[in-house]
C-alpha cells in the first residue's frame, strides 16, 4: 500500500531525492513548480507558476504532447528527439527507439538506432533534456539557477525503475522534488476541482489507458491524503494495439489482395495503413464516420477506398477493451472493493477518449465517469500541483468548464410509438382519433403549436454529448428513419438527463430535409457541438449523399443564431399541397410524407417526426410490420434495374445476373431496416449493380 500525503512540507524530504528542507525553504518565492509526465508514448510538461490559479501545459513544436522517441541520425551524428524522431517512423520505423519506459531499471537492456546503443535511462535523459530546453524552463533556470520538478511514474514501477528515473533527470540538471505515481497525480488534479474539494472521503478508480500501456488503480481519498489500495495493468496494452487491429481490417480491403497478404508489418503498405487507422480512430470519436482513401499505399499502386463507421470500429476494439476491464476487476478484487463502493472513475490517457471505453466503465461501475480534465494532461497537471504544494505555493481550485447536462435529440421506438403519442396528446386536447392534419388545424387553430410541443415532450432522448464532457466538446451518433419515402426529420435538441424530452430543457429544433427517394432505415448522422460560450451547433448529414444541414442555438435562450436554408432543388420536394395530402394517412398507415415548401417558416405547423431509436430487439408487432414490408423496399437503383430488365431477354445471362444481384440488394436493405450494420456490403453491391447497368 502506498500512502502519499499532500501537505506543505516543513520537514526534510526523503533522502533518496537528494534534497533537504533547507534547500526548499531557501528557494525564491516566485519559483515555478514543474510537473513532468514522462510517458511511454508521449511526455508532457505542466507549470504551476507563483500566483497562478491553475497549471499551464507547455507547447513543443505547436503540440502539448512530445513523443518519447529517439532516432540517431548517423549522417549528421545527432540525436533526434520527440516529433523529429517520430517523423522517421514513415521511412525507417525499425530505427526509431520508443516505448523504453517499460524497461527502466532493468540491467543489461539496451535499444539501438542506426547501430548506436542506448540504455533505457539514456533514452529518458535525452527526452528530459529536450523538455527542459523549452524557453519557459530556460528562463526559469536562468532566473533561479535550477528547475525543480515532480516526475510521475506508473504505479507498478519498482524501486530500481524509480531510481533510474531520478538518475535520468539528474543527468540533465533537473532537481527531482518527488517521484509520484501517475494515478495518484491524476487523482490530485481531479480533486482540485471546486466541487470536489468539498468531498472529504471517497474511493476512486483511476483508469489510465495510454498509447502503449494500461494501468488501473483503486484509490481511497481522505482530503488530500491518497491511499493506493491496489494497482494492476499491462505494459503492452494500449492505443497502439487498437491501431493495429484497425490496420489489420484495412489490410483485407486493400487492392490487390495478393500484395496485401504478402505485406509484413514493417512494409511501407502496412505503415501507411497504421497512419490511416490512427487518423480514423480519432475521427470516429467525433464524426462517427471516417473516409479512408489512398491510391498508392506502397509506391506500386496498391490502393484502399473505404468508409468506416463507428459501429464497425467498436466491434474491432471490443476484445482489447475487454482485457482492460478484466484487469480492472482484478484490481478491485485486490483492493477488496466492489463497484458499488467506487464514487468516480477518473479517466487518464489518450485512449480513454474512445466513447466505448466510457460506456463500458459506466455499465460496469454505474457511477460518474469523470472526464473533465484533458486525459493526456491530467497526470502532468497533478504533478505540477504536487510540486506547488511541496514548494509552499498554495494552489487555487482548478477551473475547468464542463458540459453540465447531457445534450441529446428526441427519438421514437417505432411507428407504433408515434401513433400512441398522438393518441395521448389528442385525448388531452379533446381531439378525436384518427384525424387528418387539415381537420386538426381547423379544430385547434392557434393551439396547434401547443399541440406540437406536447407531442415533442413524449419523445425519448438519445444522448450524444454526455454530462461532464470537457468544453468545447463535439460528438455524433447515427440514427435511422422510420417510414418509407420519408421526406424530412424533425431534429429536436434537448439538454438534461431525463428519459424524455418533456423531462429536459428544449434547446431548439429544425427540420432536416432528406434526399429522395429514401427507404425506411435510411441512416443519418447527427453531430452536436457545444462551445465554451454555451452555443450548441447541430449538424445533420444523410449518409451516402451530399445532403447536409446545420443549425446553431444559444443554449441559454434557445434562440436560433444560424440555419442553413434549403436549395431550390431540395425545396421542390416540399409543396404545400403534398403536405396537406400526405399527412392525412400518417396515423392510418406506415406512410410518412411530410413535405413543406418553406420548412423553416412552417416548422411550427408541422408535427414532430424524429428518428427511430436504435433497438436491440424487435417486439412482436414491429417484427410483423417489418416482415410485411420486406418486399416494399424501393429506391432509385432498384427502379432503374427493374426498368432495365424489361428491355432485355429474360433468358439471357445478363438478366439472370442482374436479377440475382437485385435480390441480394433487397435482402441487404431488409437487414439494414432491422438494424443490422451492413453499410459496406450495401455500398459494394450498389457499385456492382450500377456497373452492370452502365455497361462497365
Amino acid at each position: 500500500m502506498n500512502v502519499l500525503q499532500f501537505k506543505k512540507k516543513s520537514k526534510e524530504l526523503s533522502s533518496s531525492m537528494g534534497y533537504n528542507s533547507g534547500e526548499i525553504q531557501s528557494l525564491p518565492k516566485e519559483v515555478s513548480a514543474i510537473g513532468i509526465d514522462l510517458g511511454t508514448t508521449n511526455s508532457v510538461v505542466s507549470v504551476f507558476s507563483y500566483g497562478a490559479s491553475h497549471p499551464v501545459t507547455l507547447k513543443y513544436e505547436d503540440s502539448l504532447l512530445v513523443p518519447s522517441m529517439v532516432f540517431y541520425d548517423s549522417e549528421k551524428n545527432i540525436d533526434l528527439i520527440g516529433t523529429q524522431a517520430k517523423k522517421k517512423l514513415d521511412t525507417m520505423p525499425s530505427e526509431v527507439i520508443k516505448s523504453t519506459k517499460t524497461s527502466m531499471g532493468k540491467n543489461n537492456t539496451s535499444f539501438s538506432s542506426n547501430n548506436k546503443n542506448y540504455t533505457p535511462e539514456e533514452v529518458a535523459s535525452l527526452v528530459l533534456n529536450y523538455l527542459v530546453k523549452h524557453p519557459e524552463l530556460q528562463k526559469e533556470k536562468e532566473k533561479f539557477g535550477a528547475i525543480w520538478s515532480v516526475i510521475t511514474v506508473p504505479a507498478h514501477f519498482d524501486d530500481a525503475a524509480r531510481l533510474a528515473t531520478i538518475a535520468a533527470a539528474e543527468k540533465v540538471g533537473i532537481r527531482v522534488l518527488r517521484i509520484v505515481n501517475e494515478p495518484t497525480a491524476a487523482a490530485l488534479a481531479y480533486s482540485m476541482m471546486p466541487e470536489d474539494r468539498k468531498i472529504e472521503k471517497e474511493t476512486l478508480a483511476v483508469f489510465d489507458f495510454g498509447g502503449g500501456t494500461f494501468d488501473v488503480s483503486i484509490v481511497d481519498r481522505d482530503g488530500y491524503i491518497f491511499n493506493v489500495l491496489s494497482s494492476d495493468g499491462d505494459v503492452k496494452l494500449g492505443g497502439d494495439d487498437i491501431d493495429e487491429a484497425v490496420a489489420n481490417l484495412l489490410l483485407t480491403k486493400v487492392h490487390p489482395q495478393l500484395v496485401a497478404r504478402r505485406s509484413s508489418k514493417d512494409s511501407e503498405l502496412y505503415r501507411n495503413l497504421l497512419v490511416h487507422a490512427e487518423a480514423a480512430k480519432k475521427t470516429l470519436q467525433i464524426e462517427g464516420i471516417a473516409q479512408i482513401s489512398n491510391s498508392d499505399l506502397d509506391g506500386k499502386g496498391s490502393s484502399i477506398h473505404l468508409e468506416l463507421i463507428r459501429e464497425q470500429f467498436e466491434s474491432i476494439v471490443a476484445p482489447i477493451l475487454q482485457r482492460t476491464l478484466f484487469l480492472t476487476e482484478s484490481a478491485m478484487h485486490a483492493a477488496k472493493r466492489s463497484p458499488k463502493y467506487i464514487s468516480r472513475i477518473l479517466l487518464v490517457g489518450g485512449s480513454t477518449r474512445l466513447s466505448l471505453v466510457r460506456k463500458m466503465l459506466f455499465d460496469y461501475f454505474n457511477c460518474l465517469v469523470d472526464a473533465r480534465l484533458e486525459p493526456d494532461l491530467a497526470v502532468s497537471w497533478g504533478a505540477s500541483l504536487q510540486a506547488a504544494i511541496i514548494l509552499g505555493i498554495q494552489p487555487d481550485t482548478i477551473l475547468v468548464d464542463v458540459c453540465s447536462h447531457t445534450l441529446g435529440i428526441g427519438v421514437v421506438e417505432n411507428t407504433e410509438s408515434i401513433n400512441e403519442n398522438f393518441k395521448i396528446v389528442a385525448k388531452k386536447f379533446g381531439v378525436p382519433y384518427p384525424i387528418s392534419e387539415q381537420e386538426l388545424h381547423r379544430k385547434l387553430g392557434s393551439r396547434i403549436e401547443e399541440f406540437n410541443k406536447e407531442l415533442q415532450k413524449l419523445l425519448y432522448v438519445a444522448p450524444i454529448l454526455h454530462r461532464n464532457s470537457a468544453l468545447p466538446a463535439r460528438r455524433s451518433e447515427f440514427f435511422n428513419t422510420i417510414y418509407h419515402n420519408q421526406h424530412a426529420v424533425h431534429v429536436v435538441v434537448v439538454q438534461g438527463d431525463g428519459d424524455t424530452v418533456g423531462e429536459n430543457r428544449l434547446i431548439g429544433s429544425f427540420l432536416f430535409a432528406l434526399e429522395q427517394p429514401c427507404p425506411k432505415g435510411t441512416r443519418c448522422e447527427i453531430q452536436l457541438t457545444y462551445d465554451v460560450n454555451g452555443m450548441v451547433q447541430v449538424f445533420a448529414r444523410q449518409l451516402g449523399t451530399q445532403n447536409e444541414a446545420k443549425a446553431q442555438f444559444d443554449s441559454r435562450t434557445g434562440e436560433v443564431k444560424g440555419w442553413t436554408s434549403l436549395s431550390k432543388e431540395e425545396s421542390s420536394h416540399f409543396s404545400k399541397e403534398n403536405t396537406e395530402n400526405a399527412v392525412d394517412d400518417i396515423y392510418d398507415s406506415n406512410k410518412f410524407e411530410i413535405q413543406n415548401h418553406n420548412i423553416y417558416e412552417e416548422e411550427k405547423k408541422v408535427l414532430s417526426f424524429p428518428f427511430g431509436r436504435k433497438q436491440k430487439s424487435l417486439n412482436k408487432e414491429s417484427k410483423q410490420e417489418t416482415q410485411s414490408s420486406e418486399n416494399s423496399i424501393i429506391n432509385a437503383i432498384i427502379l432503374r434495374a427493374k426498368r432495365y430488365l424489361l428491355t432485355i431477354d429474360s433468358s439471357s445471362l445478363e438478366y439472370l445476373k442482374i436479377s440475382q444481384i437485385l435480390n441480394q440488394y433487397g435482402e441487404l436493405l431488409y437487414k439494414a431496416q432491422q438494424g443490422i450494420e451492413n453499410d459496406l456490403e450495401i455500398e459494394q453491391i450498389e457499385s456492382n449493380l450500377l456497373a452492370l447497368l452502365e455497361g462497365k
